[in-house]
């Protein structure tokens, strides 16, 4: 978001900085709460990767131990070492791709938090087609004109903002006539109401 986009929707510069202040505030708390959030999700994988790794070395020692129970102890580590490693990673990539999303949404300029979070939980399931490489994911903008079409008030396109644009320029530019005619004394379009003189 940027000054010069509020000033054009008749935003006062003063207004326009309050608005980028909140918003850099805002902006800097939820990466405040992101890397909370993936500095606890790390400690968890790397507990469980360090439980895996000293119960190993652990169990070598052991003689006279069941080798079966040492190799199914040791097996069950691991396996919540790998599962805590995978969790981690689909937790990252969720996050990755709701923030992606909401950039996106905010490009098209949807600003309905119920239709923000219906193509959310859309583009985010499996089921969409949508393909997440790269940071990305592709196939959006097809996603995007596809709803637009079954709601054609989601979002604007850049023709239609230019139409609209284009109109409130013209509204601007009309003669505004307001009020009733006046008695002659009030300038027209004054508070008296018009009275029709009496005829003798």
């Amino acid at each position: 978001m940027k000054k010069e986009e509020l000033t054009a929707l008749g935003i006062s510069e003063d207004v326009a900085a309050k608005v980028l202040e909140i918003n850099g505030k805002d902006i800097e708390h939820a990466k405040a709460v992101k890397d909370k959030d993936i500095k606890a999700l790390q400690d968890e994988r790397d507990g469980y990767k360090t439980r895996a790794e000293t119960a190993e070395t652990t169990l070598q020692s052991f003689d006279g131990i069941d080798p079966q129970k040492i190799q199914s102890e040791l097996q069950t580590w691991k396996d919540k070492a790998s599962a805590a490693e995978k969790d981690f990673n689909a937790k990252i990539t969720q996050r990755d791709q709701r923030d992606w999303i909401k950039g996106q949404l905010d490009t098209y300029g949807v600003t309905s938090p119920y239709a923000r979070s219906a193509i959310q939980a859309e583009c985010m399931d499996e089921k969409s087609g949508l393909k997440w490489k790269d940071g990305a994911f592709f196939g959006f903008d097809e996603y995007m004109k596809k709803a637009k079409e079954k709601d054609p008030g989601l979002y604007q396109t850049d023709e239609e903002k230019a139409e609209a644009e284009k109109q409130k320029q013209q509204q601007e530019k009309a003669p505004a006539f307001t009020g009733p005619a006046g008695d002659g004394n009030t300038g027209g379009g004054g508070k008296k109401p018009f009275t029709v003189p009496a005829v003798f």
